[in-house]
Formats: C-alpha cells, structure tokens, sequence
C-alpha cells in the first residue's frame, strides 16, 4: 500500500514544516542515492506527498538540492561556532576549520559541487534566495573570525570568502568513489592518501595567513 499524500498545509507553520520534511526526506535519498538517482518523485513518495505539491516548495530538483545543502551549511555553523579550539594560531584555525567541514560526507560531497553546478540552473527567485542565504554564512563565519582573532569585520569576510572558495576547491580534488578504494592500484592509494581534505585544504589556506598578518598590522 502506498503512502497516502498528506494534505495541503496552510498555516505559515505548518509551510516551514511541510518544507523541513520536505528536507529531510532529500536528505536520507542523497544519502542512499547519490544525486545522480535522485528524483522529485522519489522524495515526493519519502515525504507522503503528492508531486504537484512538491513543486508549490521547490520549482526544480536543483533548488531542493541547494536547501539541502544549505540547511547542512547552517548546522555546520552551529557546531563550528561552539567547539573548543584544539590548537592556537591561524594554522590551527584551518585544521579546526578542515576537520569540522569535513565531518558530514553528504556536505562536503555537495560542497564541491552544489553553488558552481546547480545554481546557475536556479530560476531568478530561487537564485536571490541562495545567494542571501550564502550572504549570512559568511556573516555568520566571518564574526567568529573577528573574535579569535580581532580584524574588522569586512576583512573577515575577506578571509572567509577565500577559505570557503578553497574548501570548495578541495571538496571537488578530494571526493571518494563509490567503490572500495582496496581495489585501485598502489600508486594511486598512495596518492589519495596524500591528497585528504584536511591535508590539502591546510596547504592551500597557508598564504591567507600571510594577508592575515598584514591585516592586523594596520
């Protein structure tokens, strides 16, 4: 017996959690899927409604995509912001800040591609509304920037712009495949093994600490 499609909700509340299910149900297919199988149908079905009502939250799959990846981005601020600092300096900033970007495969997976491939594709409307999204983040990660290690705050944005820009970067060069990687040639184990995220992101992320010290010598 099929899932029977939940009404049409109408208070304001009841909107925001249609669309948070709505989520979540995206999520746990990104999760068994991958993105390349999942379909609008598919969370219509996971979250008990009708695909036409799908469509009155999100116009495209590449909308509901960039929520997804979004809501993760936010969650992702939260624990960020609140952690205890495991080493001192701008060095051990980048690995705090590596470590905790990659602790969800399903963000750092749509990381590497969610903002460069999908929102091009979002209509005017949806398009607005991530780029004000992404807008807050910064805000967001830019203020804990001000306070570990007092610059401006339009300098922190700076920095912040030039650290996600890098972890985006890395996110694509890093990605893991879908098989078992004990099948793949020795040399290119070495390789990847070389090549993790935090390695990576860490090397790339030195020379901002260059223009980090300029920054506070002024």
């Amino acid at each position: 017996m099929g899932v029977q499609p939940m009404q049409r909700a109408r208070s304001r509340k009841a909107k925001l959690e249609r669309e948070d299910s709505i989520l979540t149900a995206t999520d746990v297919l990104l999760r068994q899927t991958g993105y390349d199988s999942m379909t609008m149908q598919a969370v219509a079905t996971v979250a008990g409604l009708a695909k036409g009502t799908l469509y009155l939250y999100f116009t495209s799959r590449e909308s509901l995509v960039l929520a997804v990846h979004g809501r993760l981005f936010d969650r992702w601020i939260d624990r960020f912001a609140v952690h205890q600092p495991e080493l001192d300096g701008f060095n051990g900033f980048c690995r705090d800040f590596a470590r905790h970007y990659a602790d969800d495969p399903l963000f750092l997976q749509l990381a590497g591609f969610a903002n460069a491939l999908l929102e091009p594709q979002l209509d005017r409307e949806a398009y607005i509304k991530s780029k004000r999204g992404m807008a807050l983040r910064v805000k967001r990660l830019a203020g804990l920037v001000c306070q570990r290690f007092f610059i401006a705050p339009t300098a922190a944005q700076k920095l912040i712009w030039g650290f996600l820009t890098i972890a985006g970067g890395t996110a694509q060069i890093t990605v893991r495949p879908s098989f078992d990687k004990v099948d793949l040639p020795s040399d290119v184990i070495a390789f990847t093994g070389l090549a993790n995220f935090e390695t990576v992101f860490v090397n790339a992320a030195a020379p901002l600490g260059v223009n980090l010290k300029l920054l506070k010598l002024r």
